[in-house]
């Protein structure tokens, strides 16, 4: 079993600009993760907001620690995954502190995914394998990553073949989530979040589309919420941290 005693991790999170508890989910995660691996610390951070990456940085290697991951809680490998790189090595940092991949990337996360829409749909008695499981993602008019890894999670969901379909939208490129819920208005949806927070986007612009188009619908939140993820982020960090540097 590794010995953490030298270790800290980093999760950095974009910052959440709305929603009722803004980093929420950035906080619970952390306090998580560090109680399944007995690391001294696990600091969040975000890009946009207090605390900032770099704070949470600087906790980490004030501990004297040796080895430093950082742990992004985005769902892809884009723009904002490049911001965390470039702050990263600006802080200038030693030993410089190994970035692991985005937590949408995960090929264990479309799983989490289903079995969470699976329970919610449950809560409105409907039944998954005659529901439309409807994934939600950021989208992005700077690149195409948020909407290929909402596709390719949406793709592994399918696999488990618990609903009738599984399809996606976004909230800022086509297909607009609003159109997505109209056209299936009358079908059972579980719509899901492809987010980590409950921000503006998780924790208002879904539920309001839901209520705006009247579509037959509910939905699981952000994923980011779920108990399931700190495991995930658990294993990442301390395969990172036995590899040799």
């Amino acid at each position: 079993m590794t010995d953490h005693k030298t270790h800290a991790a980093v999760l950095v999170a974009h910052g959440d600009r709305g929603g009722p508890a803004p980093n929420a989910a950035l906080r619970a995660q952390a306090e998580a993760v560090r109680a399944l691996i007995g690391l001294p610390i696990v600091a969040p951070g975000v890009l946009k907001g207090q605390p900032t990456l770099e704070d949470a940085l600087a906790q980490a290697a004030a501990t004297g620690a040796t080895r430093i991951a950082v742990y992004p809680l985005f769902m892809a490998d884009g723009y904002f995954m490049r911001k965390v790189r470039e702050r990263v090595e600006a802080t200038g940092i030693s030993p410089a502190p190994s970035i692991l991949a985005p937590l949408g990337l995960d090929a264990a996360l479309p799983e989490i995914l289903v079995r969470e829409a699976a329970s919610t749909a449950e809560t409105r008695e409907f039944e998954p394998i005659t529901s439309r499981l409807l994934i939600v993602g950021h989208g992005s008019k700077l690149g195409p990553a948020s909407a290929t890894a909402t596709r390719k999670a949406a793709a592994r969901a399918a696999l488990a073949r618990r609903f009738a379909s599984v399809t996606t939208a976004f909230l800022e490129e086509e297909p607009f989530l609003d159109d997505a819920l109209a056209a299936g208005r009358q079908t059972p949806t579980v719509v899901a979040g492809f987010f980590f927070g409950d921000g503006m986007h998780g924790g208002e612009d879904v539920p309001d589309a839901i209520a705006e188009t009247g579509a037959n619908a509910i939905y699981t939140g952000a994923i980011g919420n779920s108990a399931a993820v700190a495991p995930l982020i658990a294993a990442a960090l301390t395969a990172s941290f036995a590899q040799i540097p």
